[in-house]
């Protein structure tokens, strides 16, 4: 029925990081992860304070990017209420998208939908709130959830409603040690997010044909609050009309570290704003009064500057670029700014 599901996520030993407030659920920017194996199972059992995750055995076998943006008014149609949609993309011919559709409600996130191309698709009549951000160690929350599903059963197309509970807990703090695999190793003080989705799908009103458990796993780090780490194990047992899928599919995903060096993290996001992100022709840029702009620079990952003229009207065209992640720097007086940005 699904493949994967994406929504709803060597030190000292004297060494001890502090615990921080997780600030936000999803990062505001253009963010790549690297989606990776490990040659052993990854324990993430222990909960508590001052913990030692090492997860150091660890491959890239793909790539999914993040990127954050408003609502369409046809996915408002779709998700009322939503606020925000965050699509993963999943490097491939073609790319897979899927999406989380959020509810931002003066810091109080709930999920109003999901999407995973025609595998699945939620639709929240109840949405399933996680919490009100910032949240602290041993915060906990469980919310009844429900609404309409649409989904694909080893070919056959299935569709009716689901109820379930969402728990949400800020469930441990300590630190993360992960190899490098190719895009840099990180080590670093982390606050662990738990989320369990556990819900039971329904048709034609009698029928249940079975459940979906959904246990995710976010790390985010405690000095720039980026979400550095993330699994997902999703357990499907599904039996619609002799189509039986009983499966666990597990999902790591891991920060990639080689961005990391051009600190886009502490950038006041009402500093300059990129939008739309990602773009396929034009990318406008907005800056705050205070900021007075001296010139502009593009540059791909390997660091080749790209040539381009900046319009004076704050917009910059990128319709030649190749597909790809870029970085754009915004030199004022006293600060260099850099920014991402994915074109598709």
């Amino acid at each position: 029925m699904k493949q994967k599901l994406h929504f709803i996520f060597f030190i000292s030993p004297f060494l001890v990081f502090t615990q921080s407030p997780i600030n936000q659920f999803v990062n505001n920017i253009e963010t790549e992860y690297a989606i990776v194996s490990s040659s052993i199972p990854l324990d993430e059992s222990a909960t508590g304070s001052d913990l030692v995750w090492n997860f150091t055995t660890l491959s890239q076998i793909g790539t999914n990017t993040d990127t954050n943006a408003a609502p369409t008014p046809v996915e408002l149609s779709f998700y009322p209420n939503t606020t925000e949609v965050l699509t993963i993309t999943t490097d491939g011919m073609p790319p897979i998208d899927s999406k989380i559709f959020i509810r931002n409600n003066s810091g109080e996130i709930s999920l109003t939908g999901a999407e995973q191309g025609s595998d699945l698709t939620l639709t929240f009549s109840n949405n399933a709130t996680l919490g009100t951000f910032p949240l602290s160690f041993s915060f906990s929350n469980s919310d009844a959830t429900s609404g309409e599903f649409t989904g694909n059963a080893n070919g056959s197309n299935v569709a009716g409603t689901f109820s379930g509970v969402f728990d949400t807990d800020v469930d441990a703090f300590g630190t993360l040690n992960l190899n490098d695999f190719g895009l840099g190793a990180y080590s670093g003080g982390v606050t662990r997010l738990k989320t369990d989705l556990s819900i039971s799908l329904v048709v034609a009103g009698i029928f249940n044909i079975g459940t979906v458990d959904q246990t995710n796993y976010y790390y985010y780090d405690n000095t720039n609050g980026s979400l550095v780490f993330r699994t997902s194990t999703n357990i499907i047992d599904i039996d619609f009309l002799g189509n039986v899928v009983n499966e666990t599919v597990i999902l790591y995903e891991a920060l990639d570290q080689s961005v990391l060096g051009i600190d886009e993290f502490n950038v006041d996001k009402n500093t300059i704003r990129l939008y739309p992100n990602p773009t396929s022709e034009i990318l406008h840029f907005e800056l705050d009064n205070s900021t007075e702009l001296e010139k502009i620079t593009i540059f791909k990952l390997n660091g080749q500057q790209i040539d381009f003229k900046p319009n004076r009207l704050n917009t910059i065209d990128v319709s030649v670029l190749e597909s790809g992640l870029y970085f754009v720097q915004f030199y004022t007086k006293s600060k260099i700014y850099t920014k991402k940005f994915f074109k598709k």
